[in-house]
């Protein structure tokens, strides 16, 4: 299993356990687990919408420090290092790979239950 300590990599790997059948959670689990990340992300990209709009930051005056302040906090927004939309972004990443992991278990067990429907309705009961 993947390093839990990188959000990417241990989503990925399980939902790479989940396609071995090494993982299980019942769908309705699973769907009010995917409900939970619709709505963070939701506000996820919320607020990340609202931190661009930090970018355009005024009313530090025309002196050289009140400029240098404007522009650091403008990048701390948008643009510079760990700046908060990117931030944002990193979580909104995570958040989609453990929408994928729980999709699984809900999506698996509806095609399983579609195929089994086909079959009976071509085959007739036995």
């Amino acid at each position: 299993m993947a390093d839990p300590r990188n959000s990417s990599t241990y989503w990925n790997a399980l939902a790479a356990a989940a396609d071995n059948g090494q993982l299980y959670l019942n769908p309705e689990a699973a769907m009010a687990c995917s409900t939970a990340c619709d709505e963070y992300l939701r506000k996820l990209k919320h607020h990340q919408r609202k931190a661009t709009d930090l970018a355009a930051v005024s009313g530090w005056g025309d002196f050289d420090m009140g400029l240098q302040l404007q522009d650091i906090f403008a990048k701390k927004a948008v643009g510079g290092e760990n700046n908060m939309v990117d931030v944002l972004q990193s979580h909104i990443d995570v958040v989609e790979e453990m929408k994928v992991v729980f999709n699984k278990f809900f999506t698996s067990t509806s095609d399983v239950d579609e195929a089994n429907a086909a079959g009976i309705q071509v085959e007739g009961p036995r």
